[in-house]
């Protein structure tokens, strides 16, 4: 029977490579969508960037596609998520200040959910570094 550590590993490892990965799936669609779909199909799903510059709004969708990448690289790297998970957070709450400003308010809510899973997704690898610097050196 596996102990309490293991337990506890497998637990935290699979937690951050769900929300990773999940988090991940959804920044790559959303950004491959805003980088190639036509306007009127970004404005009748609710994207935020179409009340952008055109140029402007495909710049975000590759931001996000490649921020996307970097949760991935994230979960060799813990550096790389952490940086992904910030910039996402500002992402999204860019994208929520646009929605709210334009009284776009049922998208709040998932820019919320958003937030959320972006930052424990960063407190689980601040957790992971600490943990790895706490560890006493192999004899």
């Amino acid at each position: 029977m596996p102990g309490r550590g293991a337990v506890y590993r497998f637990g935290f490892y699979g937690a951050l490579g769900a929300i990773s990965l999940l988090l991940a799936a959804f920044f790559l669609f959303v950004g491959y969508m805003k980088a190639n779909a036509p306007l009127s199909v970004l404005a009748l799903h609710g994207a935020w960037t179409v009340h952008l510059p055109e140029a402007a709004g495909r710049a975000v969708g590759i931001s996000e596609m490649a921020l996307a990448l970097a949760l991935l690289v994230g979960l060799a790297r813990p550096g790389a998520g952490v940086a992904a998970a910030l910039i996402l957070i500002l992402n999204q709450i860019v994208a929520g200040a646009v929605h709210a400003g334009l009284g776009e308010s049922a998208a709040l809510p998932q820019n919320a959910v958003l937030i959320a899973l972006c930052l424990a997704v960063a407190g689980l690898h601040r957790v992971r570094v600490r943990r790895v610097r706490a560890r006493p050196p192999a004899r």
